[in-house]
């Protein structure tokens, strides 16, 4: 809940830099950190692994099929947004909760944000079903495009539903802190995504042989059974007893309403993101489209690089409103250091084989010398961006964390402005190379890590109620 408090003294979060919070010694932190963020790294590889296998079974069926189903999987994204902000709220008042030694509270909220999520998802599904048509004429006009897409929401839109229910699942346990629990549903998931998928789509086994609508059934069947890996899991291991599951929706300590008022910025900042990345193919497309070819190699490029950092972030929702509820507020930028130490342990090896191989890592995409020597001096840049990325990205998650979701909403706006004026400034005014126009990616995050930062240590959050 981000309503309003009388206001209390600001909560100190500014430790010395060396030294660990009280009782609580670096490794069994950095352990945490690690326990959390692993498995959240597993769910991000197997998401990207899933997209990939989708991207080669189309390439192998038709260029019209492998327009298409880039576009269906953005619609599918753009319509759990909302699911992923009451998920995400959820998670930050159940890891609250775990901090505050109220655990049996915690099967309440969840219960609540299953039933919101449902009444969502459902709303999604039957939207996506009913209006696949003019959702498919608006992205991609008329045409061979168009039709594969209209077939490809038509049933894929009934896997909004198990998706977004195993979305709020997912937050339950990362607010838990037993993220592990996911590494089995993504194996299963992508296990099924890609067994189904090669079936339906090219007629193995007997199977008739349905193109893009085998990549549909399949997304719809990998979600529903990694939906029935995480129903079982909590009906037979999660202690429905210590966490108040068996209680109904009791006292929960969070209204339904709290979790859309906590979640609507979050579900804000999603969308904000997406739009911001739209808009900059739209700036870049206006250079040349040689320009925006090569954007999307180095997109894709950029888009691994952040995957670990985007595990480590979610943990740090989790860690940050926890060590909250336990009145440790002051461990905050301690903690920070150590998640942002940790994702650049896993990142900056890669980036660095970028840094030293631009061209190796362009050939896994593109054979083309013209792409190969219009991409290179790009990658260079987004690569060393990622230096202040992953701060600038793990401090927005802290104070996110902290319950300030109109803050850091707030910041997601000024990030977007100065990326998108630096971007046309560049491109359209001064007509510059691209990768000057991509340098409007690390300027805006620092940007974001200022402002995110310095509102954290602020403790101005601290009149935020969750």
């Amino acid at each position: 809940m981000s309503s309003v408090e009388p206001r209390r003294p600001r909560a100190d979060v500014r430790p010395e830099a060396a030294d660990p919070p009280e009782n609580v010694s670096a490794r069994s932190l950095a352990r945490m950190v690690w326990a959390v963020s692993i498995p959240i790294l597993f769910v991000e590889v197997g998401e990207t692994i899933v997209e990939v296998t989708d991207t080669s079974f189309m390439a192998r069926v038709g260029t019209a099929e492998l327009a298409a189903i880039g576009l269906g999987g953005l619609a599918i994204e753009l319509a759990v947004v909302p699911v992923i902000g009451v998920a995400e709220a959820m998670q930050i008042v159940i890891a609250r909760r775990m901090g505050q030694r109220r655990e049996r509270v915690v099967g309440g909220t969840f219960l609540r944000g299953l039933l919101l999520v449902l009444g969502l998802s459902l709303a999604a599904a039957i939207a996506l079903r009913l209006l696949a048509g003019p959702i498919a004429d608006l992205a991609a006009g008329s045409g061979p495009v168009a039709d594969e897409l209209e077939k490809f929401l038509t049933l894929a839109a009934w896997g909004v539903v198990p998706l977004a229910l195993s979305l709020v699942y997912a937050s339950l346990y990362v607010g838990l802190a037993a993220a592990r629990v996911l590494v089995g549903a993504v194996v299963t998931l992508t296990a099924t995504n890609v067994v189904v998928g090669y079936v339906l789509v090219f007629g193995a086994l007997g199977f008739p042989e349905l193109g893009i609508r085998g990549a549909a059934f399949a997304f719809v069947a990998a979600e529903t059974v990694a939906f029935l890996y995480l129903t079982a899991h909590a009906l037979l291991r999660l202690d429905r007893g210590r966490y108040g599951l068996a209680a109904g929706l009791g006292d929960t300590g969070t209204s339904s309403r709290a979790l859309v008022r906590l979640g609507g910025p979050i579900a804000g900042q999603v969308a904000i993101e997406t739009a911001r990345w739209l808009a900059f193919f739209v700036i870049v497309a206006r250079v040349s489209e040689e320009a925006l070819a090569w954007s999307s190699i180095v997109y894709a490029c950029y888009a691994l690089f952040l995957i670990p950092t985007n595990a480590f972030a979610e943990a740090a929702y989790t860690l940050v409103s926890n060590a909250i509820g336990r009145g440790r507020a002051d461990r905050i930028v301690w903690l920070m250091r150590r998640i942002i130490v940790s994702a650049s342990a896993v990142t900056l090896p890669f980036v660095a084989v970028a840094l030293a191989f631009p061209d190796v890592v362009v050939s896994l995409f593109t054979n083309e010398k013209a792409a190969v020597d219009g991409t290179l001096s790009t990658l260079v840049v987004v690569a060393a961006s990622m230096l202040v990325v992953i701060p600038s990205e793990i401090w927005l998650a802290a104070l996110f964390g902290t319950g300030d979701t109109d803050a850091a909403v707030a910041i997601e706006v000024i990030t977007t402005s100065t990326m998108l004026a630096f971007a046309a400034v560049a491109a359209l005014a001064f007509d510059l190379d691209l990768e000057f126009v991509w340098l409007s990616l690390p300027f805006a995050s620092v940007v974001t890590l200022a402002a995110a930062r310095g509102w954290v240590r602020s403790g101005r959050w601290t009149g935020r109620a969750v």
